[in-house]
């Protein structure tokens, strides 16, 4: 499946738990894992100082 230019795959690698944790929330909110974790990310990204710098993009 094509993923837009915007956006990059990416592999990661969890405990056992976690995954069943977030799948459970996933589930609960009918949303997918990889929806999940990408809010976390992005809350992540939110509270974090490295908010304040953008990082160049490289082509």
């Amino acid at each position: 499946m094509a993923i837009s230019d915007s956006k990059q795959r990416m592999s990661l690698v969890i405990e056992k738990n976690d995954k069943a944790i977030l799948e459970d929330i996933a589930k609960e909110n009918d949303r997918s894992v990889n929806y999940v974790i990408n809010q976390a990310i992005k809350e992540f990204i939110k509270k974090s100082s490295f908010n304040n710098q953008k990082p160049e993009l490289q082509k």
